[in-house]
């Protein structure tokens, strides 16, 4: 049996989001003529502002958890199968607030409420400022978030809004270039994408259309290892039920955790990361029956909410999950449009024309999502039985709860203070 060393088990994420295309309808775009700067320009939301905006904090985590149960259910139903999923709620939020920041009307409005539904575009955007900063703040962990927008010169070149450039250069610390639109574009791009995973996504698209004016990428990436790393007994082989209820052999990780969730949906508990900021959740459905994507998809904001709540430190709780690796890639424009964000989809609604142009020049033609998960693992054997008895046998055993993740669960990886999810995924085979 291969064990792994206590002290190299890590998690790693990769999350590539929204290499979002922008295409242009406007004949100018069309005949390939850069588009001249509307000076009528007014951007809905007053970008000078945004730094100064004070927003309801607990009020947005809310939105933003709501927001992210909405995007992983409507992932989920459109995936379609019982493979494992797993998205980034906060680079998908990123890359398309970066798209917010220069639309208006009804677009603006659709973008917005997507995240923090009745809120205002200043709060929102304050609001993602805020979360990028706290992401590239954390102590302890390996966790960074990166944006970069390219620029067709032969479509907008130097017809872009100025201020707009300024705003996302401030704001979401994007690299911005103005190049004309070739293979050595896509290259780069995806060059881009490799370096901002670590190599975990080496690649994020194939091509770019004639009619391509800009794409806009967010990469985020973590990486982070347990506060209380797994002893060498609390590795071990066992058997993992898949979806399909065939079986798999698998290395399971085995631990005595104190914090232990239950609904009347599931029961989870909750590893933390080093430094205490970010966590491992499980959530295990209470049917034994059921996939996790299926369990996840009729899973509501309100459920998790209901959830989180729930968390009790008043057990010794013994839990257990696989080791697991997975991969995920989804074109999110119809998961977008069925959560209300249909507008910018659409060259004769969309209205981004606080980045250049007027209303109707720009829509985004594509929001790819691509991410990687992995829990890796190196090391040499150990005896697990014999200790753990050993620990069970030395005291008064306490009142226990077990949480078995040995088949198929809900995970998400979140900021412990708030229990927003940065990534968000489930794991029907391992």
């Amino acid at each position: 049996m291969k064990i792994c060393s206590a002290k190299d088990i890590k998690i790693i994420t990769g999350v590539m989001a929204a290499s979002l295309i922008f295409s242009g309808c406007s004949v100018n775009m069309k005949k390939n003529k850069p588009l001249k700067e509307n000076p009528n320009i007014k951007t809905e939301i007053n970008l000078g502002k945004v730094s100064e905006t004070e927003f309801d904090k607990a009020l947005m985590e809310k939105e933003y958890r709501r927001y992210s149960i909405d995007l992983l259910n409507q992932t989920i139903k459109d995936a379609g199968d019982n493979g494992n999923v797993m998205i980034s709620p906060a680079s998908v939020m990123m890359a398309l607030d970066m798209v917010a920041a220069g639309a208006k009307g009804d677009t603006l409005k659709q973008l917005t409420d997507l995240f923090a539904q009745g809120q205002g575009p200043l709060d929102q955007q304050a609001y993602a400022a805020a979360l990028m900063d706290k992401i590239n703040g954390s102590k302890d962990v390996e966790f960074t978030c990166a944006n970069a927008v390219w620029n067709n010169e032969k479509l907008l070149g130097d017809g872009i809004n100025t201020k707009y450039v300024d705003y996302i250069r401030e704001t979401f610390l994007a690299e911005y270039k103005v190049e004309a639109f070739d293979g050595n574009t896509v290259n780069e791009i995806n060059d881009w994408a490799d370096k901002n995973t670590k190599h975990m996504i080496n690649k994020i698209i194939n091509d770019l259309e004639p009619d391509t004016a800009m794409v806009l990428a967010n990469a985020i990436c973590f990486e982070g290892k347990w506060e209380k790393e797994y002893e060498e007994y609390q590795v071990n082989t066992g058997k993992f039920t898949k979806a399909d209820g065939s079986t798999q052999d698998v290395m399971f990780l085995s631990d005595a955790t104190s914090t232990y969730f239950e609904t009347d949906k599931a029961t989870g508990f909750m590893k933390a990361y080093k430094g205490g900021e970010y966590a491992f959740l499980a959530i295990l459905p209470k049917d034994d029956s059921i996939s996790a994507n299926a369990f996840a998809k009729d899973f509501t904001a309100e459920d998790y909410e209901k959830f989180i709540k729930s968390a009790s430190n008043e057990w010794d709780v013994y839990s257990k999950m696989p080791e697991f690796k997975s991969d995920f890639e989804l074109t999110m424009n119809d998961t977008l449009k069925k959560l209300g964000a249909g507008d910018v989809f659409d060259e004769n609604k969309a209205d981004l024309s606080g980045i250049a142009g007027v209303p109707g020049d720009l829509y985004v033609s594509k929001v790819i999502h691509k991410t990687h998960i992995e829990v890796d693992r190196t090391g040499t054997k150990a005896s697990a039985v014999t200790v753990v008895t050993n620990e069970v046998a030395c005291a008064e055993p306490p009142e226990t709860k077990t949480v078995n993740c040995d088949r198929p669960f809900v995970y998400a990886i979140v900021d412990v203070k708030t229990m927003s999810p940065v990534f968000i995924g489930t794991v029907n085979e391992v």
